[in-house]
């Protein structure tokens, strides 16, 4: 890291982690034999609201540059973040997953606010997350508050909301609650840019090489798949091996921290996981499943069955088409 550098914090979402289609996979098989091409309509979809999104933000900067408005600039990426979402998930989740990454970043400018330094307003992207650009800390323990600050108040917000789903039975609210539990755990990883990438170089940099390996099991297995991810990484990689070695630009003094805030950040860093995890598992026992709701899929069924009964009957026609869920 360059010590006069600004930061960048960034709030990253996980391809497969943190969005996810729900229901069953379907195929097609057609009376020709062989497999069609999965069709993924979803993508065209995603092309058509990023497209918007950024034809939209393009044409409003030179209005809100005249207007002198930039302070409305994450109001306009948190609106865009939802419409793209809803193409989706539908508003009412979309807007709920933009509301918890905005209590995550409201952390980190509110640590930011309490040691006078000053930062840009976050702006969300689309399938990336959120982003925030500070100037460089003055020291490992300011930038691993800094860091710390937006998962605490991400996990705060989380449990709000998981709590607002116990008493309302809502099963809405209890799946935004997974993903804010999620999206905090996830992002204090320590690896690179991540949250948990500046607290683990704050304790210690060997920390930091086993967030590396993980972030590696976690590329192989295919259990992240976000391409910004290989970025982080490779970033995590670069500025891990350039500490080991000597080669950072910092200041000697920069990692010096005293005995008990290493060990107040060390313990923060470590009960904040800890109490992520349980909460997730707490909120996904309480979640129910499709079955315990009474949804059976009969109309699915249904077609299902109607269809496989015409193909016993007789060869298919050639634009008969079999559904088969896998």
């Amino acid at each position: 890291m360059n010590f006069r550098e600004p930061i960048q914090r960034s709030v990253l979402l996980s391809n497969k982690v943190s969005i996810k289609s729900s229901g069953f996979g379907i195929r097609t098989l057609t009376s020709r034999g062989g497999p069609n091409k999965q069709q993924r309509p979803g993508m065209g979809r995603a092309a058509l609201a990023t497209g918007l999104f950024a034809a939209f933000t393009g044409k409003a900067k030179f209005i809100f540059t005249g207007l002198k408005l930039f302070k409305f600039t994450p109001v306009l990426s948190m609106i865009g973040t939802s419409l793209t979402y809803s193409f989706f998930f539908g508003w009412p989740y979309s807007v709920g997953m933009v509301g918890l990454i905005f209590v995550h970043e409201a952390g980190h400018a509110m640590a930011l606010r309490y040691y006078g330094e000053p930062f840009s307003p976050f702006v969300m992207v689309p399938f990336m997350g959120a982003v925030i650009v500070s100037g460089p800390p003055k020291n490992a323990w300011q930038d691993s508050v800094v860091a710390i600050a937006g998962p605490i108040t991400g996990s705060l917000g989380a449990a709000a909301v998981g709590a607002a789903a116990v008493t309302t039975d809502s099963q809405l609210l209890f799946a935004l609650a997974d993903f804010g539990y999620m999206i905090n755990l996830f992002n204090l990883l320590p690896i690179g840019s991540l949250d948990g990438g500046r607290i683990a170089n704050a304790i210690h940099p060997l920390i930091s090489c086993l967030g590396i390996a993980g972030g590696g099991a976690l590329l192989y297995t295919g259990t992240v798949a976000n391409p910004i991810f290989y970025l982080i990484m490779a970033s995590g990689t670069f500025t891990t091996g350039k500490r080991l070695l000597g080669y950072e630009d910092v200041p000697p003094s920069f990692y010096q921290m005293p005995f008990q805030n290493k060990a107040a950040i060390t313990s923060a860093y470590l009960g904040l996981i800890g109490c992520l995890i349980a909460a997730q598992d707490l909120n996904s026992r309480s979640k129910k499943t499709p079955r315990q709701l009474g949804y059976r899929g009969e109309g699915l069924d249904e077609k299902i069955n109607r269809l496989l009964e015409d193909d016993d009957e007789g060869p298919p026609d050639a634009d008969t088409t079999v559904f088969r869920i896998e």
